[in-house]
């Protein structure tokens, strides 16, 4: 069989080191706010959705939900998130607390070092082609 670049360079294997890499850069630069990545990202999506069922964040952020709620028991327990049953369901809504908002505020300036960091790697013209096929990925279930 003849080796081609279909055959030898796995896209999946390739972004997964990506994020692997940009997950820890992300990780040291928010180190000073006590909150991980994952825990930035969860917070930050509240913030603007709002009070949101569990399913609508899981699909709002691409998690199995079991993912989701692992990811939210720590913020749970710090009492940055609240959950509250929706009525006439077995569902739950999951909101930002006044103290995740205040974590999310105070991380802030972490994650915008993180951004900087990562964009000081790439040309402008490799941002937004970045961005377009991130996007583009993304919407390709």
């Amino acid at each position: 069989m003849k080796k081609t670049k279909e055959t030898t360079f796995c896209y999946c294997t390739a972004l997964r080191k990506a994020t692997r890499t940009v997950s820890r850069m992300y990780n040291k630069a928010l180190e000073p706010s006590g909150l991980l990545s994952t825990q930035y990202a969860l917070l930050n999506h509240l913030n603007r959705l709002g009070p949101v069922s569990m399913n609508e964040l899981a699909e709002s952020l691409r998690l199995e939900r079991t993912t989701l709620v692992r990811n939210l028991n720590p913020l749970l327990e710090q009492e940055f998130v609240g959950t509250e049953s929706i009525q006439g369901t077995k569902a739950h809504r999951v909101f930002l607390t006044p103290l995740g908002k205040n974590a999310l505020e105070g991380a802030r300036p972490c994650w915008l070092k993180a951004q900087r960091t990562l964009r000081g790697y790439l040309s402008e013209e490799e941002e937004s082609i970045l961005l377009q096929a991130l996007q583009k990925l993304e919407n390709c279930r």
